[in-house]
Protein backbone atom coordinates (compact mmCIF):
# COMPACT_ATOMS: atom_id res chain seq x y z
CA UNK A 1 0.00 0.00 0.00
CA UNK A 2 1.26 3.30 -0.71
CA UNK A 3 1.41 6.12 2.12
CA UNK A 4 -2.03 7.71 1.93
CA UNK A 5 -1.96 11.54 0.02
CA UNK A 6 -4.84 12.60 2.05
CA UNK A 7 -5.00 12.92 5.54
CA UNK A 8 -7.93 13.30 7.89
CA UNK A 9 -6.52 15.15 11.21
CA UNK A 10 -9.12 14.82 14.24
CA UNK A 11 -7.41 16.90 16.64
CA UNK A 12 -10.45 16.58 19.15
CA UNK A 13 -13.09 14.35 19.55
CA UNK A 14 -15.15 17.60 21.71
CA UNK A 15 -17.44 19.06 20.44
CA UNK A 16 -20.46 22.26 21.77
CA UNK A 17 -22.94 20.59 19.82
CA UNK A 18 -24.73 17.41 19.97
CA UNK A 19 -25.30 16.75 15.88
CA UNK A 20 -27.68 13.62 15.13
CA UNK A 21 -26.00 12.18 12.55
CA UNK A 22 -22.84 12.76 13.99
CA UNK A 23 -19.94 9.82 12.69
CA UNK A 24 -17.67 10.29 15.75
CA UNK A 25 -20.11 10.41 18.15
CA UNK A 26 -18.69 13.82 19.41
CA UNK A 27 -19.52 15.44 22.91
CA UNK A 28 -18.42 18.12 25.08
CA UNK A 29 -17.34 15.70 27.67
CA UNK A 30 -12.90 15.89 28.02
CA UNK A 31 -11.10 13.12 26.89
CA UNK A 32 -7.76 12.59 28.67
CA UNK A 33 -6.61 10.41 25.92
CA UNK A 34 -6.00 12.75 23.55
CA UNK A 35 -2.34 13.59 21.32
CA UNK A 36 -1.24 16.42 23.30
CA UNK A 37 0.03 19.63 20.97
CA UNK A 38 3.42 17.74 20.73
CA UNK A 39 2.61 14.64 19.73
CA UNK A 40 0.08 15.76 17.00
CA UNK A 41 3.18 18.77 15.58
CA UNK A 42 5.21 15.28 15.70
CA UNK A 43 2.88 13.28 13.38
CA UNK A 44 2.31 16.23 11.26
CA UNK A 45 5.88 16.32 10.70
CA UNK A 46 5.51 12.51 9.51
CA UNK A 47 2.94 13.90 7.08
CA UNK A 48 4.51 16.77 5.52
CA UNK A 49 7.67 14.61 4.97
CA UNK A 50 5.70 12.18 2.80
CA UNK A 51 4.00 14.25 -0.18
CA UNK A 52 0.71 14.58 1.26
CA UNK A 53 -1.69 16.27 -1.18
CA UNK A 54 -4.11 17.23 0.97
CA UNK A 55 -4.46 17.90 4.69
CA UNK A 56 -8.25 18.36 6.83
CA UNK A 57 -8.37 19.43 10.05
CA UNK A 58 -11.55 17.92 11.63
CA UNK A 59 -13.11 17.24 14.84
CA UNK A 60 -15.35 17.21 17.06
CA UNK A 61 -14.99 20.95 16.58
CA UNK A 62 -11.12 21.47 15.80
CA UNK A 63 -11.31 24.95 17.11
CA UNK A 64 -12.06 24.18 20.57
CA UNK A 65 -7.86 23.21 19.72
CA UNK A 66 -7.83 26.70 17.70
CA UNK A 67 -4.09 27.32 19.25
CA UNK A 68 -3.13 23.62 17.74
CA UNK A 69 -5.12 24.07 14.28
CA UNK A 70 -2.56 27.40 14.10
CA UNK A 71 -0.23 25.57 14.42
CA UNK A 72 -0.40 22.88 12.52
CA UNK A 73 -1.44 25.23 9.79
CA UNK A 74 1.81 27.39 10.44
CA UNK A 75 3.64 23.94 9.97
CA UNK A 76 1.96 22.96 6.60
CA UNK A 77 2.43 27.09 4.99
CA UNK A 78 4.26 26.74 1.78
CA UNK A 79 3.94 22.87 1.63
CA UNK A 80 1.95 21.98 -1.64
CA UNK A 81 -0.81 20.16 0.43
CA UNK A 82 -4.11 21.52 0.12
CA UNK A 83 -5.33 22.47 3.88
CA UNK A 84 -9.15 22.54 4.56
CA UNK A 85 -10.46 23.51 8.25
CA UNK A 86 -14.45 21.59 8.63
CA UNK A 87 -16.26 23.24 11.44
CA UNK A 88 -19.52 24.11 12.42
CA UNK A 89 -18.76 27.80 12.25
CA UNK A 90 -20.01 28.43 16.21
CA UNK A 91 -16.40 30.12 16.95
CA UNK A 92 -15.65 31.56 13.75
CA UNK A 93 -15.66 35.64 13.80
CA UNK A 94 -13.66 37.86 11.51
CA UNK A 95 -10.77 37.72 13.80
CA UNK A 96 -10.59 33.73 13.54
CA UNK A 97 -11.15 34.01 10.21
CA UNK A 98 -8.60 36.46 10.09
CA UNK A 99 -5.72 34.36 12.26
CA UNK A 100 -6.66 31.14 10.02
CA UNK A 101 -5.85 32.91 6.72
CA UNK A 102 -2.62 34.15 8.26
CA UNK A 103 -1.62 31.02 9.62
CA UNK A 104 -1.49 29.32 5.96
CA UNK A 105 -5.66 28.18 5.58
CA UNK A 106 -6.66 27.61 2.11
CA UNK A 107 -10.23 26.04 2.73
CA UNK A 108 -12.91 25.91 5.20
CA UNK A 109 -15.88 23.55 5.31
CA UNK A 110 -19.00 24.82 7.11
CA UNK A 111 -21.74 22.69 8.25
CA UNK A 112 -25.41 23.46 7.36
CA UNK A 113 -27.97 20.78 7.62
CA UNK A 114 -31.11 23.26 6.68
CA UNK A 115 -31.89 26.18 5.07
CA UNK A 116 -34.45 27.36 8.25
CA UNK A 117 -32.64 28.21 11.45
CA UNK A 118 -34.84 26.40 13.68
CA UNK A 119 -34.58 23.03 11.92
CA UNK A 120 -30.89 23.16 11.87
CA UNK A 121 -30.70 23.72 15.15
CA UNK A 122 -32.87 21.70 16.72
CA UNK A 123 -30.47 19.01 14.88
CA UNK A 124 -27.67 19.97 16.15
CA UNK A 125 -28.62 20.59 19.57
CA UNK A 126 -27.92 24.09 19.85
CA UNK A 127 -29.72 27.35 19.55
CA UNK A 128 -28.47 30.07 17.43
CA UNK A 129 -25.96 27.39 16.05
CA UNK A 130 -27.68 28.25 12.16
CA UNK A 131 -26.63 31.91 12.52
CA UNK A 132 -23.06 31.48 12.96
CA UNK A 133 -23.07 28.97 10.41
CA UNK A 134 -24.05 31.69 7.86
CA UNK A 135 -21.84 33.74 9.55
CA UNK A 136 -18.91 32.12 9.39
CA UNK A 137 -19.05 31.86 6.04
CA UNK A 138 -19.61 35.53 5.27
CA UNK A 139 -16.33 35.99 7.58
CA UNK A 140 -14.75 33.26 5.93
CA UNK A 141 -15.18 34.26 2.40
CA UNK A 142 -14.61 37.96 3.28
CA UNK A 143 -11.43 37.26 4.65
CA UNK A 144 -10.16 35.26 1.23
CA UNK A 145 -10.60 31.88 2.22
CA UNK A 146 -12.63 29.27 -0.13
CA UNK A 147 -15.57 28.80 1.62
CA UNK A 148 -17.34 25.52 1.26
CA UNK A 149 -20.57 24.60 2.73
CA UNK A 150 -21.28 20.92 3.71
CA UNK A 151 -24.09 19.33 4.08
CA UNK A 152 -25.48 15.83 5.00
CA UNK A 153 -28.42 14.16 3.31
CA UNK A 154 -30.67 13.10 5.99
CA UNK A 155 -34.44 12.58 6.31
CA UNK A 156 -34.97 15.96 7.76
CA UNK A 157 -33.27 17.90 4.60
CA UNK A 158 -33.53 15.39 1.83
CA UNK A 159 -36.54 17.49 0.27
CA UNK A 160 -34.92 20.77 0.66
CA UNK A 161 -31.37 20.82 -1.17
CA UNK A 162 -32.74 24.00 -3.22
CA UNK A 163 -33.43 25.93 -0.39
CA UNK A 164 -30.35 25.43 0.99
CA UNK A 165 -28.61 26.13 -2.29
CA UNK A 166 -30.79 29.15 -2.84
CA UNK A 167 -29.22 30.31 0.70
CA UNK A 168 -25.80 29.89 0.34
CA UNK A 169 -25.76 31.19 -3.09
CA UNK A 170 -26.67 35.07 -0.82
CA UNK A 171 -23.76 34.09 1.59
CA UNK A 172 -20.99 34.04 -0.57
CA UNK A 173 -20.16 30.08 -0.46
CA UNK A 174 -17.88 29.00 -3.47
CA UNK A 175 -19.58 25.55 -3.28
CA UNK A 176 -22.01 23.21 -2.04
CA UNK A 177 -20.38 20.01 -0.76
CA UNK A 178 -23.15 17.08 -0.27
CA UNK A 179 -22.88 13.79 1.22
CA UNK A 180 -25.64 11.50 2.41
CA UNK A 181 -25.99 10.06 5.95
CA UNK A 182 -23.52 7.14 6.45
CA UNK A 183 -24.53 4.57 9.35
CA UNK A 184 -21.72 5.32 11.77
CA UNK A 185 -21.64 6.70 15.02
CA UNK A 186 -24.86 8.55 16.21
CA UNK A 187 -25.91 8.07 12.52
CA UNK A 188 -26.61 4.62 13.56
CA UNK A 189 -29.13 5.57 16.46
CA UNK A 190 -31.22 7.75 14.84
CA UNK A 191 -34.83 7.21 14.64
CA UNK A 192 -35.08 7.57 10.87
CA UNK A 193 -32.26 6.15 8.65
CA UNK A 194 -31.48 7.76 5.16
CA UNK A 195 -33.40 5.81 2.40
CA UNK A 196 -31.64 5.32 -1.19
CA UNK A 197 -35.24 6.95 -2.34
CA UNK A 198 -34.92 10.09 -0.32
CA UNK A 199 -31.12 10.32 -1.48
CA UNK A 200 -32.11 9.43 -4.86
CA UNK A 201 -34.76 12.79 -4.42
CA UNK A 202 -32.25 14.79 -2.99
CA UNK A 203 -29.90 14.17 -5.83
CA UNK A 204 -32.49 14.54 -8.61
CA UNK A 205 -33.78 17.86 -7.11
CA UNK A 206 -29.96 19.42 -7.29
CA UNK A 207 -29.47 18.21 -10.45
CA UNK A 208 -32.70 19.92 -11.26
CA UNK A 209 -31.84 23.19 -9.78
CA UNK A 210 -28.11 22.67 -11.55
CA UNK A 211 -30.03 22.50 -15.16
CA UNK A 212 -32.38 25.91 -14.14
CA UNK A 213 -30.61 28.30 -12.36
CA UNK A 214 -28.06 29.89 -14.32
CA UNK A 215 -26.25 31.71 -10.87
CA UNK A 216 -25.18 27.18 -10.32
CA UNK A 217 -22.57 25.81 -12.42
CA UNK A 218 -22.14 22.24 -12.27
CA UNK A 219 -18.91 22.46 -10.53
CA UNK A 220 -20.66 24.57 -7.42
CA UNK A 221 -22.10 21.35 -6.00
CA UNK A 222 -19.26 18.62 -5.17
CA UNK A 223 -20.78 15.30 -4.64
CA UNK A 224 -19.04 13.14 -2.24
CA UNK A 225 -19.25 9.59 -2.29
CA UNK A 226 -22.03 7.69 -1.66
CA UNK A 227 -23.85 10.17 -4.10
CA UNK A 228 -24.40 8.79 -7.32
CA UNK A 229 -25.27 11.88 -9.37
CA UNK A 230 -24.14 10.04 -12.88
CA UNK A 231 -27.36 7.48 -12.01
CA UNK A 232 -29.28 10.61 -12.75
CA UNK A 233 -27.67 12.20 -15.85
CA UNK A 234 -23.97 10.57 -17.14
CA UNK A 235 -23.29 14.08 -17.74
CA UNK A 236 -22.80 14.29 -14.14
CA UNK A 237 -19.24 11.69 -13.48
CA UNK A 238 -17.03 14.03 -13.64
CA UNK A 239 -19.03 16.00 -10.79
CA UNK A 240 -18.89 12.85 -8.49
CA UNK A 241 -16.01 11.38 -6.14
CA UNK A 242 -15.21 8.14 -5.97
CA UNK A 243 -14.86 7.17 -2.34
CA UNK A 244 -11.21 6.50 -1.23
CA UNK A 245 -11.53 5.18 1.96
CA UNK A 246 -8.44 2.70 2.88
CA UNK A 247 -6.57 4.02 -0.73
CA UNK A 248 -5.40 7.49 -0.57
CA UNK A 249 -7.39 8.46 2.44
CA UNK A 250 -6.41 8.12 6.35
CA UNK A 251 -8.32 9.12 9.25
CA UNK A 252 -6.50 9.77 12.33
CA UNK A 253 -8.60 10.09 15.59
CA UNK A 254 -7.41 12.53 18.54
CA UNK A 255 -5.76 9.71 20.26
CA UNK A 256 -3.87 8.77 17.96
CA UNK A 257 -5.59 5.67 16.08
CA UNK A 258 -5.35 5.13 12.54
CA UNK A 259 -8.36 4.41 9.99
CA UNK A 260 -9.22 3.11 6.40
CA UNK A 261 -11.49 6.75 6.87
CA UNK A 262 -13.59 8.24 9.48
CA UNK A 263 -16.79 5.97 8.89
CA UNK A 264 -14.67 3.15 9.13
CA UNK A 265 -14.33 2.50 12.77
CA UNK A 266 -11.56 -0.32 12.34
CA UNK A 267 -8.20 0.55 13.80
CA UNK A 268 -5.23 -0.13 11.90
CA UNK A 269 -2.82 0.71 14.83
CA UNK A 270 -1.78 3.26 16.51
CA UNK A 271 1.11 6.29 16.10
CA UNK A 272 2.33 6.10 19.67
CA UNK A 273 3.26 2.50 18.85
CA UNK A 274 4.44 2.73 15.00
CA UNK A 275 5.06 5.34 12.69
CA UNK A 276 2.08 6.32 10.15
CA UNK A 277 3.91 5.05 7.03
CA UNK A 278 4.91 1.73 8.78
CA UNK A 279 1.00 1.38 9.96
CA UNK A 280 -0.16 2.23 6.33
CA UNK A 281 2.01 0.19 4.22
CA UNK A 282 2.22 -2.95 6.06
CA UNK A 283 -1.36 -3.48 7.15
CA UNK A 284 -2.72 -6.71 5.62
CA UNK A 285 -6.79 -5.46 6.33
CA UNK A 286 -5.64 -2.47 3.88
CA UNK A 287 -4.04 -5.37 1.57
CA UNK A 288 -7.08 -7.41 2.09
CA UNK A 289 -9.73 -4.76 0.87
CA UNK A 290 -7.30 -3.33 -2.11
CA UNK A 291 -7.87 -6.97 -3.76
CA UNK A 292 -11.13 -7.06 -2.83
CA UNK A 293 -12.57 -3.95 -2.84
CA UNK A 294 -16.14 -4.87 -5.07
CA UNK A 295 -17.79 -8.61 -6.22
CA UNK A 296 -20.85 -9.31 -7.74
CA UNK A 297 -23.59 -7.08 -8.29
CA UNK A 298 -20.97 -4.12 -8.76
CA UNK A 299 -18.84 -5.74 -11.22
CA UNK A 300 -21.59 -6.27 -14.02
CA UNK A 301 -22.51 -2.54 -13.21
CA UNK A 302 -22.21 -0.32 -16.39
CA UNK A 303 -21.06 2.42 -13.83
CA UNK A 304 -18.18 -0.03 -11.95
CA UNK A 305 -15.12 1.99 -13.02
CA UNK A 306 -17.35 5.46 -12.17
CA UNK A 307 -18.20 4.60 -8.67
CA UNK A 308 -15.96 1.26 -7.83
CA UNK A 309 -19.05 0.04 -5.36
CA UNK A 310 -20.14 3.36 -3.81
CA UNK A 311 -18.83 4.08 0.03
CA UNK A 312 -16.95 1.29 1.16
CA UNK A 313 -17.53 2.19 4.89
CA UNK A 314 -21.30 2.18 4.43
CA UNK A 315 -21.16 -1.46 3.13
CA UNK A 316 -18.68 -2.26 5.66
CA UNK A 317 -20.62 -0.97 8.36
CA UNK A 318 -23.99 -1.84 7.43
CA UNK A 319 -22.59 -6.08 6.66
CA UNK A 320 -19.23 -6.68 8.07
CA UNK A 321 -18.21 -6.81 4.21
CA UNK A 322 -16.06 -4.46 2.52
CA UNK A 323 -16.81 -6.01 -1.09
CA UNK A 324 -21.06 -5.60 -1.37
CA UNK A 325 -22.61 -2.80 -2.99
CA UNK A 326 -22.98 0.57 -1.40
CA UNK A 327 -26.72 0.46 0.35
CA UNK A 328 -27.58 3.95 -0.59
CA UNK A 329 -27.32 2.70 -4.48
CA UNK A 330 -30.68 2.58 -6.23
CA UNK A 331 -29.67 0.27 -8.39
CA UNK A 332 -28.54 -2.58 -6.62
CA UNK A 333 -31.93 -4.35 -6.37
CA UNK A 334 -31.80 -4.22 -10.41
CA UNK A 335 -29.04 -6.38 -11.41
Amino acid sequence: MKFPSDIRLQITSRCNLNCQHCFTSSSIQSNNGELSNAEFLSLVDQIADRGTEALSITGGEPLLRKELVLRILERFDGHPAVTTLNTSGWFVNMEMAKKLKEAGLQKVQISLDSYDPKTHDRFRGMKDSHTRAIRAVEYCEKMGLETLVRTTITPYNFDSMPEILDLILTKGSQGLVVKPLIPSGRGLQMDEPLTYEQHKRAIIDLIDRIKMDSRVSQEYVHFLSPCLPFLIDSDFAVNAEKCECGERLAFITSMGDVQPCGYTHYVLGNILEMPLRSIWTESRFLKNWEENRISGKCKSCGFVQTCEGGCRTSAYETTGRLDVPDPMCWRREQH
